[in-house]
């Protein structure tokens, strides 16, 4: 039986844990692409999160987003193969939100010499990146490639994502704002959590008239699911909000000691949609 030598391709819109890529040497991320004010700029590569906030709130125009160059996903996994990969496991955030995914796919679809699956996440931002988490901890058990694959896509409808947006301006100038509209009809002032259904579509879980409230609302809704799956990944990202993060995190920790929490930065892939100022908690159930 030959050996699965097993790698991870992932968009920078899944918001990996930057320890991940370090720690492993079979990760490669292909990054979005944000364009500002008649710029383009690669997600993670030639900009970083915290710099595109700051520019967000100063554009004249909103901010735009695009799926990755199929060049660059292409080129990406040829470098994986190039190292000898012979398996490669696509992670990307919801299909229902980019086109990501049926790139990923279409790619998949053209290989002959590495055998690449891509699982749809239905989820954005470390939502999705805590998948490629699991999948390195499945990888080190050296559990065949089709087994990872089964377990990932099981884990799909179990876990959640809850975002606290400070406020609907930019979901709904992006129009983005979807099924969350209805839930709060025309006031601009609620605060609202937000999360993807089971289709992976952003919809509205909670709201609130006041920050504080909505971010309690937001820690206890994932208290709620880490409470209930003892084996749980947790993280919690920010998009130019690193105090509430801190506050978040300390909340969770607090409530969960010898829990492992992840901290991070949002993509602004997502954050195009968002606005600067959010804060999200990921709940990955394996």
């Amino acid at each position: 039986m030959t050996e699965e030598k097993i790698a991870l391709l992932v968009d920078s819109a899944s918001d990996v844990p930057e320890h991940i890529f370090t720690q492993y040497e079979n990760i490669v991320a292909v990054p979005m692409q944000l364009m500002i004010d008649g710029k383009t700029y690669s997600d993670r590569e030639t900009i970083e999160p915290d710099d595109f906030y700051r520019l967000q709130s100063a554009a004249k125009e909103l901010p735009k987003t695009a799926s990755p160059v199929m060049g660059d996903v292409i080129n990406r996994l040829a470098e994986l193969k190039k190292r000898g990969f012979t398996h490669v496991i696509g992670i990307t955030i919801s299909g229902a939100l980019s086109v990501t995914n049926s790139l990923f796919k279409q790619v998949a679809e053209t290989q002959d010499s590495v055998r690449m699956v891509v699982i749809d996440t239905k989820n954005i931002g470390v939502g999705s990146g805590l998948f490629a988490n699991y999948a390195e901890s499945l990888i080190d058990q050296q559990l065949p490639f089709d087994t990872i694959i089964d377990k990932l896509n099981a884990s799909v409808p179990k876990s959640s994502v809850y975002i606290y947006i400070p406020t609907l301006k930019y979901l709904r100038a992006g129009g983005r704002i979807g099924r969350v509209a209805g839930f709060f009809g025309a006031a601009l002032n609620i605060k609202p959590i937000i999360t993807c259904d089971s289709d992976g579509v952003y919809t509205a879980i909670a709201k609130a008239r006041t920050e504080k409230k909505a971010v309690q609302k937001m820690v206890e809704l994932a208290t709620q699911k880490i409470a209930t799956n003892k084996n749980a990944r947790v993280a919690v990202a920010q998009g130019l909000n690193e105090p509430l993060l801190k506050q978040v995190t300390g909340d969770l920790q607090n409530r969960f000691p010898s829990l492992n929490i992840e901290t991070g930065n949002i993509s602004p892939a997502l954050g195009v949609h968002t606005g600067p100022g959010l804060v999200g908690i990921a709940v990955q159930v394996g």
